[in-house]
């Protein structure tokens, strides 16, 4: 296991992860068009390898740090606006604000000078803002979060609407597994987007609590995993996996609840998935498999730069 993490948590590793995941995202923007691609037989969304290559490469270009993070000392990170511009372009906002998202939080947590956040977080909003009206359907769209009982002619306030009323038909014990009422095909997309409101109505209060404590018992074992892995490379890397799980979490259950509007973000491991939840999977296994006490960071052979 040791060798098999020292190998995989290197700069060519990242940066061959980070191309591939680049690749995928300009063959679903310029080929494909759409966010879904087919590859050896499988089909999976383009984002999701980034997903991955990202915490990767931020493990790896944050380890040399020892006091704060600079962005101007690590080149290697610049690119990933390049991800958030190409998710952007295939229409997968919640996959860039995932990302943008996951960096700003990992940033923060290095170190780096939270001071340039309020112009960031400005500059931000004038683009998301640009970015919604030039579109007409974005602007209906944020006008059914805003007021989705108003909307209730349009998909995306039916959306909403029926997933708030899942959530209080649920009560609080539910109306039992398989029997609720959205999960009969009211509710569309209840395999994903909506699978935290359909949780809810079968399981109520209950055993929404339940999943969400789960949810905060894994987040905060992760964390501490990350936090006490003794390679460099390894712990930033965990960091970052367990902030994209946090995230995940979080925005699903708030589009949800319509505290967020719809951004297509799936409820990790129970939301209908397949390659995500896969790679997932992997990067929580070498976040685990960095944290044996007895691992040392082996040096880097001059054929790894």
């Amino acid at each position: 296991s040791k060798r098999v993490v020292d190998r995989l948590l290197n700069k060519k590793v990242a940066s061959v992860a980070l191309v591939f995941g680049l690749g995928l995202l300009g063959l679903s923007l310029f080929v494909a068009q759409k966010r879904w691609v087919t590859l050896g037989g499988l089909q999976f969304q383009a984002s999701e390898p980034l997903k991955f290559a990202i915490p990767l490469l931020c493990g790896v270009c944050l380890a040399p740090i020892k006091e704060s993070a600079k962005i101007r000392e690590h080149p290697l990170l610049l690119l990933i606006t390049v991800g958030v511009a190409a998710a952007i372009g295939i229409q997968d906002l919640g996959t860039a604000a995932l990302i943008l998202g996951t960096v700003v939080m990992l940033l923060i947590a290095a170190g780096a000078d939270w001071r340039w956040l309020p112009a960031g977080f400005l500059t931000l909003g004038l683009f998301g803002g640009f970015y919604i009206g030039i579109e007409e359907y974005r602007v209906r769209r944020m006008e059914v979060w805003l007021a989705p009982w108003k909307h209730l002619d349009r998909d995306e306030g039916a959306h909403l609407t029926e997933s708030l009323r899942a959530i209080h038909q649920g009560g609080l014990e539910g109306t039992g597994v398989g029997q609720g009422f959205r999960s009969q095909g009211y509710l569309k997309v209840d395999e994903s987007d909506f699978v935290f409101a359909i949780l809810a109505e079968e399981t109520g209060v209950l055993g929404s609590t339940l999943v969400l404590t789960t949810f905060a018992g894994l987040i905060f074992s992760l964390w501490r995993v990350a936090w006490q892995c003794p390679n460099p490379s390894a712990r930033w890397f965990g960091v970052a996996v367990t902030i994209t799980i946090a995230m995940q979490t979080a925005i699903n259950v708030w589009v949800a609840t319509g505290l967020l509007p719809t951004k297509g973000i799936a409820l990790p491991f129970i939301s209908r998935s397949g390659t995500g939840w896969i790679l997932l999977a992997v990067a929580i296994m070498v976040a685990l498999m960095a944290s044996n006490p007895n691992h040392e960071h082996e040096p880097t052979l001059a054929a790894d730069h």
